[in-house]
């Protein structure tokens, strides 16, 4: 008799842990932030939600950095050159010409955070094109996963913020 209630008395043990689990789980997860897909700017989450609720993580992908690039180009006026060049041309800290414009952040140009802030624009900018539109389009098929996938749409929204921050600046 003591054997069986030895018995029955685990298995209630085990039942109640089996029925604390979820609780459980849910408190041993580390405290982490998450990231919520659809507070990404508009620029990326809007032509990707479709896509991305058919589980089309590459078009997904592809589609927000096509209406990025066409956001850029719609801003400076300028179609006649491919995104990268056009990146690397609309952060350039050099000074405006005629039919090259810039997006400038706002704030003190003489500062070293500005310049490294406007630098590093120019770089992620083209290499999210590089790295993220130009393998999403010409690869037939990427092995992304779904949270690489988030990531460089993060990027990609990172980089639309920064574009509609941005002032554009014209050669006088």
């Amino acid at each position: 008799m003591a054997g069986e209630d030895m018995a029955r008395n685990e298995v209630h043990r085990g039942l109640g842990i089996l029925a604390d689990m979820d609780e459980w789980a849910a408190r041993l997860v580390p405290d982490a932030p998450t990231l919520p897909a659809d507070q990404f700017h508009p620029w990326v989450w809007e032509p990707a939600a479709p896509l991305w609720g058919a589980e089309a993580r590459q078009d997904a992908v592809l589609a927000a950095a096509r209406t990025v690039n066409r956001r850029l180009q719609q801003k400076l006026g300028r179609h006649d050159i491919g995104e990268t060049d056009l990146c690397m041309q609309a952060f350039d800290m050099k000074e405006p010409v005629a039919g090259k414009p810039r997006l400038r952040f706002d704030g003190d140009r003489n500062t070293p955070t500005w310049r490294a802030r406007q630098e590093g624009a120019k770089y992620l900018a083209a290499g999210a094109f590089l790295a993220l539109r130009n393998v999403a389009a010409h690869e037939d098929e990427v092995t992304w996963t779904e949270q690489e996938a988030l990531e460089h749409l993060a990027t990609l929204s990172v980089l639309a913020r920064w574009i509609e921050q941005c002032t554009v600046e014209r050669a006088t």
